[in-house]
């Protein structure tokens, strides 16, 4: 085991996504991994409820905006109190209030997970100095890192990609559900195959295209359901919803498509599909196509944003033209019609999950970040 390195996981994001759930389960790998290590968080929020449901040491922050001075300084006390080393943020928003607080408590280095993909450049001289000032920057994904690259300015040995990591062994893994059978939960017939869908009801998760393909392939497939996981969140996107549910009634396939809303039990979810089908219009990476690939499930996904660093085309799945409905349905009738290519392409896509998205192998490699970092020691700022 490589030296322990006292750490504080920072973000003060109230949000409820990926990034948000991907805190405390890196914190708790860490601490397996015999880091010390405490999370940061507002209260109320979901990273708040992680963190104490798994009896993480967490810290409670006020902070808000791009400076907030009590905070800082209290920061600054927490930072001096516990012998941190390594400060990790996780939203950039952080960034300004951690420099500041770690200058306060003699220069701790400062390390940033980039979490999504930015749509806008931040060249000015604020930014210039925020990055300047944070000594390594992770990003999630190919596709993030290059895009860090190209809006903020920060030289290329300063960024690393390293993927989102899943627990394999005992969450992620097929052997502990191999015997769940869901269908009667969703309403499915029993020993039916089912076509899944994953992610909130709106309109850049693009599940009419889910819904288009399947209308188009269930008369030709009348023993396939699909069975659609999530809901949708405000009066836009339930409407949005209803617009979904209307065209499988006009399409009279009201007994084949399963509306069961939010899961927690995804593991089973994943193992219950004999397809996976995502259709965003954009992930900064994907990580619903990583899980069902963890429990040797094949995956459709779009060829746009960080999909196309999962799916292994032809091997674990198929990549569609985005927003393309026919390519979807033509994708997903290579695999609907073959059940030896279904299993074959689930084997290979849990070896690829292992490789690539294992979270004992991302926080190991978190650590490293942390000790390069450590042993390059602060640069003199201005």
């Amino acid at each position: 085991m490589t030296e322990p390195i006292r750490n504080l996981q920072m973000i003060s994001s109230p949000g409820v996504g990926g990034r948000e759930i991907d805190v405390p389960v890196l914190a708790r790998k860490l601490i397996a991994q015999g880091h010390p290590t405490w999370v940061m968080c507002r209260p109320g929020t979901l990273v708040e409820q992680l963190s104490q449901a798994w009896n993480l040491p967490v810290v409670a922050t006020g902070m808000r905006g791009y400076f907030d001075p009590l905070d800082i300084w209290s920061l600054a006390r927490f930072l001096k109190r516990e012998k941190i080393q390594i400060i990790h943020a996780h939203w950039s928003r952080d960034l300004a209030n951690l420099i500041l607080a770690s200058r306060l408590a003699g220069r701790i280095p400062v390390v940033l997970t980039k979490h999504v993909y930015s749509t806008e450049k931040k060249l000015d001289l604020f930014h210039a100095w925020v990055y300047r000032n944070t000594d390594h920057v992770i990003a999630i994904s190919r596709l993030v890192e290059k895009n860090l690259l190209k809006t903020v300015p920060l030289p290329g040995e300063k960024v690393t990609t390293i993927y989102n990591g899943i627990e394999l062994q005992t969450y992620w893994n097929p052997e502990l559900t191999r015997n769940c059978d869901l269908r009667g939960d969703y309403g499915v017939p029993p020993g039916k195959p089912i076509l899944g869908y994953v992610g909130r009801l709106n309109q850049g998760k693009r599940p009419h295209l889910v819904v288009e393909a399947f209308v188009r392939l269930a008369p030709a497939f009348p023993e396939w359901h699909l069975v659609m996981v999530g809901k949708p969140v405000g009066p836009t996107e339930t409407a949005y919803a209803e617009k979904l549910k209307a065209t499988v009634r006009a399409a009279g396939f009201e007994d084949r498509v399963h509306w069961v809303g939010f899961r927690k039990d995804m593991p089973a979810v994943m193992q219950s599909f004999a397809v996976l089908a995502c259709a965003s219009a954009f992930e900064s990476l994907g990580m619903d196509a990583v899980e069902a690939m963890a429990m040797e499930r094949p995956v459709v996904g779009p060829a746009a944003g960080g999909i196309p660093e999962i799916i292994a085309d032809g091997r674990s799945g198929y990549l569609f033209q985005p927003g393309d409905a026919a390519d979807l349905e033509r994708k997903l009738r290579n695999l609907l019609t073959a059940p030896e290519r279904r299993q074959d392409m689930g084997r290979v896509g849990r070896e690829i999950v292992f490789e690539r998205f294992n979270l004992d192998k991302m926080a190991e490699q978190v650590a490293s970040i942390f000790h390069e970092v450590l042993r390059a020691g602060r640069p003199s700022r201005t």
